[in-house]
């Protein structure tokens, strides 16, 4: 077995490789959203965001889990070198999936015009709104049956902790799908002079478009690399693990994935169904409420999914190391794993989160313009705070299966998304649109305090050197923020410049911030206590793997 510490890193250095990749895909995502929302108008991305609401929430169930369980599965059996097991795994899992796909495609389709209605919210919607929205629904249904099938593939490459391929999909299919949206939106605007809804079609399209792409590169990639395993598998001489026990296996990930996926897109479901509704229950015009929601959902959104990354990347290298750590009965790596993942997201996730609620104001007007920047500076400020819970939330829940704690996980969710559902109505009265969000970070704050409890109960964690990290973070947080309020006090203020000088002034004071928080980070020791490498040197290996 390799040494627990050269484990360790690959784990880090694994984790950080697949952050890298998603951070390109949703870089990509963020930056296209600008020319795109010009184009279409904000009040047109209702259309937009909603039907991507109900995608993902759709996707996440069709796909079950699934991709989980044949990435901790192939995991687990590879390191038993068990490759007809591994082979038996990736057939189950990979029909399941398209089973999933197909039914789930088919019922979107099907129910699009209720669900459509429910999106709109209120009454004062017209035929052609709600035609509108059922037409874009009706198109993302087609991208859920070759995402399906894209899942296998990557749930087999994560267990196989082929993290750069699995990468490297995610920024192929992010990369297709804007330059189609772009391309083929541009020639529909300004060349055929269509209606402006035809564009929302095509940039919805373009989600099968890039699946598409995205699936036929691994299917060229996985005829040179699943061959070896093939080629093992028949020279294995014990048998593999009887199709019922992989079955049943297979259930015991799958149920409180399912279970998992929509009670953690608790938030999203709430403020969809409810927020029009409520917004005009508490006075507010129909039209203004459906340009909030797309603010909340759409705008900030695509900033705050910048932080998650660090969460998702982590969340997707932890599966087959933790796999790997319980089947050999690791306890000693696997609670230093924990350490080290928890102080690493930590250590990136808090500086972003609190420097985008500092330049809210900017951030926003960069990005999407003066236009409705007294409604979106203060919706990006929340939403900062709530970035933080949605990078956590998605890394401790990959922990949480991958321990077993099943049971836990489902309870753990249902509170959160009570806390939800409880405090909705509430923050809203007291806080205006605000409280949709306040009422998000409640519910993100129930499920990570309950789960890092059970995993200190179980797996014991250092406490006192998680929380001197912590302390230095928000010590090093306070001097970059620091900053931040004195050039507010002197009066530099990039919303009152032209868009493109307050795009250099802004990534100026960022990065004199995010500076700052570096060099006292590193006064306190905290790279090399977190990557057991002094600033310069990670910087360095930063750069050399850049080049």
């Amino acid at each position: 077995m390799r040494d627990r510490n050269q484990i360790k890193k690959s784990f880090i250095a694994s984790s950080l490789t697949t952050s890298v990749g998603i951070f390109i895909s949703k870089v990509i995502g963020l930056f296209y959203i600008v020319p795109f929302k010009a184009i279409v108008g904000q009040q047109n991305m209702i259309y937009y965001s909603a039907a991507f609401d109900y995608y993902t929430i759709l996707l996440q169930i069709c796909s079950a889990g699934i991709p989980f369980a044949l990435a901790a599965m192939v995991a687990k059996y590879l390191s038993k070198n068990d490759y007809k097991t591994v082979s038996l795994v990736r057939m189950l899992a990979t029909a399941l999936l398209i089973v999933s796909g197909f039914v789930m495609a088919v019922l979107f389709i099907a129910f699009s015009g209720p669900l459509a209605a429910r999106a709109l919210g209120g009454s004062e919607f017209t035929a052609n709104e709600l035609a509108a929205m059922q037409n874009s629904f009706v198109i993302l249904a087609m991208a859920l049956f070759l995402v399906s099938i894209l899942y296998s593939y990557r749930g087999y490459y994560q267990g196989a902790k082929e993290l750069q391929q699995y990468s490297l999909s995610q920024v192929i299919e992010q990369f297709v799908r804007v330059g189609f949206l772009l391309g083929a939106g541009w020639i529909v605007v300004y060349v055929l002079h269509l209606p402006r809804i035809v564009y929302i079609y095509t940039a919805v399209g373009g989600t099968g478009v890039g699946a598409m792409v995205a699936l036929i590169q691994f299917m060229r990639f996985d005829k040179t690399h699943y061959e070896d395993v093939k080629q093992l598998a028949k020279v294995q001489t014990f048998d593999p693990v009887p199709i019922k026990e992989l079955a049943r296996e297979f259930i015991l990930y799958v149920i409180p994935f399912l279970a998992s996926s929509i009670l953690a897109n608790s938030q999203v479901l709430v403020n969809t169904n409810f927020f029009v509704s409520v917004m005009e229950s508490l006075g507010m015009a129909h039209q203004e409420a459906t340009l909030l929601l797309s603010i909340i959902q759409t705008n900030c959104d695509k900033l705050t999914s910048i932080p998650q990354v660090i969460g998702n990347g982590f969340a997707a290298g932890a599966v087959p190391f933790i796999t790997v750590s319980l089947v050999h009965s690791d306890w000693k790596g696997l609670r230093k794993s924990l350490e080290d993942c928890l102080g690493t997201v930590l250590y990136i996730v808090i500086p972003v989160c609190v420097s985008m609620a500092a330049l809210s104001a900017p951030i926003y007007y960069i990005m999407y313009g003066a236009g409705e920047l007294q409604y979106g500076q203060v919706a990006l400020y929340w939403s900062s705070f709530l970035a933080f819970g949605t990078t956590v939330t998605p890394l401790l829940l990959s922990i949480l299966l991958s321990l077993r704690m099943r049971r836990y996980t489902l309870i753990y969710l249902l509170i959160a998304f009570i806390v939800k559902a409880v405090t909705f109505y509430p923050c809203c009265y007291l806080f205006g649109y605000s409280g949709a969000i306040i009422s998000s970070i409640l519910c993100e704050l129930a499920f990570i305090t309950l789960s890092l409890i059970k995993i200190q109960k179980t797996y014991p964690i250092r406490v006192k050197n998680m929380t001197i990290r912590l302390i230095k973070i928000i010590i090093s947080c306070f001097a970059m923020n620091g900053v931040y309020a004195i050039i507010r006090l002197v009066g530099i203020s990039p919303t009152q410049l032209p868009r493109l000088f307050a795009v250099v002034e802004l990534g100026v004071i960022g990065v004199v911030g995010m500076g700052v928080y570096f060099l006292t980070s590193d006064l306190f020791k905290l790279p090399k206590s977190i990557f057991h490498r002094d600033l310069k040197s990670v910087a360095m290996r930063i750069l050399r793997r850049g080049a």
